[in-house]
Parts: structure tokens; C-alpha cells; sequence
């Protein structure tokens, strides 16, 4: 695993995207016309804001966006103020979409600020494993890596990931509803917890 490079900033958003284009949750904000390029216009954001704490082994079968407690994110002025990335970002984003997404932010800040301690966890905010790499154990090993002996916290979709992380240490700790789709925080506590 390594760091992923400004320049591929666009490949691993769109890798990211094909990981996730089957989670329901984005049909919230974008109807089936404009899905695809509003999930890759999404990764596109939250990989630029993500940037310092990115990883991809060299064929992107793993991608994870993972801060530690000494990560700080881009901003987002930053993000729009880049005349390429907001153009290509607003050409799908419409108004609704953008707030919805914010409220969203909002909504996943206020679930996260009540189990994920910034001091000393690790947070994943996106971790995908490619459809023809996956059953390797390569989301185990890629968590492991990255955040050792440290608590990680995360947030999933899909009930489906609720099961595979808990298989991984990970408990549940709340369901929450976001407009009709459920969030569910999960920890995996360190052993000495």
C-alpha cells in the first residue's frame, strides 16, 4: 500500500466509483440518467478532500481513505476554487444534490462525534475493495496496515458490510436512518479497551 499521488486524483475517484456503484444510498442523490457520473463527481470531492490519507496498492484492487489522528483533510473551498474539478463536479451536481449531500456531512459529523475519539482512532471515511479482488482478505490486511492497534471507526450503507465487519472485530453501535437509508456505526476497539 501506498500513498496515492495528486496526479491520480481522477483514476481513484473513478475507481472508487466502481467499487461503490451498486450501494443503493446514491440513488438518493442522483436518479439512473446521471448515477454514475454523480458517484464519481462525489469520490472526486471526498478523494481530493482525502488526498493525505489515501492508499491504493499499485492495480487499485484496494483503495482506503483512512485518517489517523494525525491527518488533516483538504478543504473544500480548495476543492471548488479548482476551476477544473468544481466544473466537472457541478456539471452533474445539481442544487438539490449538493445540499442533500451537505446535510448528509452533517448528518454522518454528528453520528461519528458520538463513538470516534480524533485524539487516538482511526477513522475510515471510504475503503473498497475491487469486485475481482475481493474474498483475498485484503479488507483485513488493508485495515490492519494501515491503522495497527488503534480503535477504527466507520460508517456503512449496507447491510451486507455490517456482517463482513463484524467477521473483522468490528461491533455495531447504532443504525440510523438518513431519508429512508440506514447508516450503521461500527467500531473495532483495540484489545487493550
Amino acid at each position: 500500500m501506498r500513498k496515492i499521488r495528486e496526479e491520480e486524483l481522477v483514476k481513484i475517484s473513478e475507481a472508487f466509483a466502481d467499487m461503490f456503484c451498486d450501494y443503493k444510498a446514491y440513488r438518493l442523490f442522483f436518479d439512473e440518467k446521471t448515477l454514475d457520473k454523480g458517484i464519481r463527481a462525489f469520490f472526486l470531492y471526498e478523494v481530493f478532500c482525502a488526498l493525505d490519507f489515501t492508499y491504493t496498492d499499485d492495480d487499485c484492487n484496494v483503495i482506503a481513505s483512512v485518517k489517523q489522528p494525525r491527518d488533516r483533510e483538504r478543504l473544500s473551498k480548495d476543492f471548488f476554487s479548482d476551476d477544473f474539478l468544481s466544473r466537472e463536479f457541478f456539471a452533474v451536481v445539481n442544487k438539490d444534490s449538493f445540499a442533500l449531500a451537505e446535510e448528509y456531512v452533517n448528518f454522518a459529523h454528528t453520528l461519528s462525534d458520538k463513538y470516534f475519539n480524533p485524539q487516538t482512532d482511526c477513522y475510515i471515511k471510504n475503503i473498497g475493495v475491487a469486485k475481482k479482488a475481493r474474498g483475498k482478505g485484503l479488507l483485513r490486511k488493508t485495515i490492519d496496515r494501515l491503522c495497527g492497534n488503534s480503535n477504527v471507526y466507520l460508517e456503512t450503507h449496507n447491510e451486507e458490510n455490517v456482517r463482513i465487519y463484524q467477521k473483522l472485530g468490528f461491533s455495531l453501535l447504532e443504525k440510523a436512518d438518513f431519508h429512508g437509508i440506514p447508516v450503521y456505526a461500527m467500531l473495532r476497539k483495540t484489545s487493550s479497551d
